[in-house]
This record gives structure tokens, sequence and C-alpha cells, in this order.
């Protein structure tokens, strides 16, 4: 039986190779970061990757989970305000903050052709935890809506964020602003105007009889 390869010595060698994979995706793009560039900046030979990625997709999936991991920080630090009102807005301003801050990240993050559908657990676990932290910031501004529209409320705010935040990295909407407005100014205009919203939102979720208007 032929010896088996000896084991590597890098202590946790594919949390590396996904920190390193987000360093050259913000530094050099998304057509930069293969297994072979992450290879050569985590020091380490060419192959090594392979045990821990099959190929690119695999590699791109941990990176989005690690995007999503960092994005999920973020929300929860803005998630600690007392005020339930203050938190919510603070939750949807660190959202677009942190797009604006990681721009190459977040696409990859929502890149459903480079992520072919991102079954990897870990991006399942991640996204999971961002979307609950947005789903526990619209709960506590309205604990009496309970799981019944927490749900749905975040999805359109999350659809919302995500739209406003693609069109700020995109640049698209410069062009239909006032020339003395800033587009800071937007992002917090939509922030400030949340908690209002997540109850308009709410009241139309919610189920025949349970604080909801009837036609």
């Amino acid at each position: 039986m032929p010896p088996s390869s000896p084991p590597y010595h890098h202590g946790d060698l594919r949390r590396a190779l996904v920190a390193r994979a987000g360093e050259i995706l913000e530094t050099d793009g998304m057509d930069e970061l293969s297994l072979r560039s992450v290879a050569a900046r985590a020091g380490v030979s060419h192959n090594a990757p392979y045990r821990h990625f099959p190929d690119r997709t695999a590699l791109l999936a941990a990176t989005a989970a690690l995007g999503f991991d960092d994005l999920a920080d973020w929300l929860a630090a803005a998630g600690e305000a007392d005020d339930p009102g203050q938190a919510m807005s603070a939750v949807g301003l660190a959202y677009v903050r942190f797009a604006l801050a990681r721009p190459q990240m977040y696409r990859l993050m929502f890149s459903g052709d480079l992520l072919k559908g991102a079954g990897d657990p870990e991006y399942v676990r991640a996204s999971t935890r961002a979307f609950d932290l947005l789903r526990t910031a619209v709960e506590q501004l309205l604990p009496v809506a309970g799981q019944t529209t927490s749900g749905p409320v975040a999805s359109i705010l999350w659809a919302e964020h995500h739209g406003l935040a693609l069109l700020l990295i995109e640049k698209r909407i410069r062009p239909w602003m006032r020339s003395d407005r800033r587009e800071d100014d937007l992002v917090h205009w939509v922030a400030a105007t949340l908690p209002d919203r997540v109850r308009a939102l709410s009241a139309l979720a919610a189920p025949p009889g349970v604080g909801r208007r009837q036609a």
C-alpha cells in the first residue's frame, strides 16, 4: 500500500484560502480569482486548494459565504440599539454601507451564474444568518407580528435594499437625482423611513383579522 500524503501544517488551510480569496476579490477583481491565484497568495502548492475545493465554483461559494458572515456581523452590530426603531434604521443603513464598502464581494454574494445555485451548506448557513438578523430587527419593532409577517416583510426590505445598493454600486441613481442632493442623503432617507414602512408592510402582510385593514 502506498504511503498516504502527509497532512498540511498550515493550521486551518481552508479558512486561510478563503481569506486570501476575499483579498484577491477586493484588490484584483473577480477575473483574477482562481484556485491557482489563491494558492499563490496563501503560499502553498497550486494543488493544495483541491483538498478543500473541487473547482472554482466551490471556492467562490465559500468566499461568498465569508461575505455573508461579514454582512451579518455588520447587521448584528447595527441592531444593538436599545430603541427598536433606531435599530431597524441602523440595520438598513448598515446593509447598504456594507455593499458600498465591499462592492466586489457584494456582487459575488448574489451572483447566481457564478455560484450555480449556491447549494453549498456554508453559503446557505451564512446567507440565512444575515437574513435572520434583518428579520429579528423587524420582530423587535413589531413583537406582536411574530413569524406571521416578519418573514415576508424582511424579504421585501431585503429586496429593496439590495436594489438600492446595486444602483449605487453601478452609479445608476445619480442621473435621476437633483444636482444638490447626495447619494448618501438618499441612503439616510431610506433608513430613516424604515420603521414606518415596516409597520405598513406588516399590516398588509397580516392575515385577515390580525391587524389587517379590510377593503
